[in-house]
């Protein structure tokens, strides 16, 4: 059988993985998985996957270790159950079974897709296959809103204090009127209140902040033809000029090669 990192009709990003699965452990991998991230409105209410995510390759292992190689922190490795792993490791704390992974993460923690949750349900998906696990992902909302966008906001910011989240029930189905109304039930960071002022002063249908620690970024709901405008306006507004990322929802997906 073709090593899963030598054939051609898989996506490059798909590839990468279990080359450098491959590299490290000298052999190749049994399989790839892949999961999205996830945008969290509303408190977690609504979740809309985005096209960046996590990608994990490996094989089982028979003693019973899960052990965890990431493609950017090739040194810090982690071997569970253990009561020490390095931070990128955090987010699969609580996962268990015999396996050896690799593990590639799209965007930063805290910048506003739950780059932690992604690697979470990847990493699930993998041990499923490999182990006969159970895994459930996560159930996440088909929004249908033609002709608008939705923008992430990584503020850049970083911060290891706790950001509460206070208890939201939405009262409206309109998308946007609710983020508004969760942004302001919340006790935002000065600079998540700047991204959400300025970008409903320029014409955006809602906005709110995002729970994605240990950062602080925020969501607007936008049509697509304002996009330029919300993005300059909130970059004016604000000290450290963020980063952007647009999304058009789209149903969930996940994938696993083997």
């Amino acid at each position: 059988m073709t090593d899963i990192a030598d054939r051609p009709e898989i996506a490059p990003e798909l590839r990468l993985v279990p080359h450098a699965f491959r590299r490290t452990f000298g052999r190749p991998a049994e399989g790839v998985w892949y999961a999205p991230g996830v945008l969290n409105l509303l408190g977690g209410a609504v979740k809309v996957p985005a096209k960046w995510g996590a990608i994990v390759a490996g094989d089982r292992r028979d003693d019973g270790k899960l052990e965890l190689v990431s493609v950017n922190r090739p040194t810090e490795r982690a071997v569970l159950p253990s009561g020490e792993i390095p931070a990128w490791a955090a987010p699969v704390a609580g996962s268990s079974g015999g396996a050896t992974l690799m593990c590639s993460v799209d965007l930063p923690q805290g910048s506003g897709l739950s780059a932690g949750e992604a690697l979470r349900t990847a990493v699930g998906l993998a041990l499923r296959d490999l182990a006969g696990n159970a895994y459930e992902g996560p159930e996440t909302a088909e929004l249908d809103l033609p002709g608008q966008r939705l923008l992430v906001v990584d503020t850049r910011i970083r911060r290891q204090e706790p950001q509460e989240e206070r208890p939201y029930t939405p009262d409206t189905e309109d998308l946007g009127a609710a983020l508004t109304a969760y942004h302001r039930a919340q006790d935002p960071d000065p600079e998540q209140d700047a991204v959400v002022r300025a970008a409903l002063a320029s014409g955006a249908r809602g906005a709110s902040m995002l729970v994605d620690p240990p950062g602080r970024p925020a969501v607007v709901l936008v049509d697509a033809d304002l996009v330029p405008a919300v993005k300059r306006a909130i970059t004016k507004a604000v000290e450290i000029p963020p980063r952007y990322l647009t999304i058009v929802p789209a149903p969930f997906r996940t994938e696993a090669l083997r």
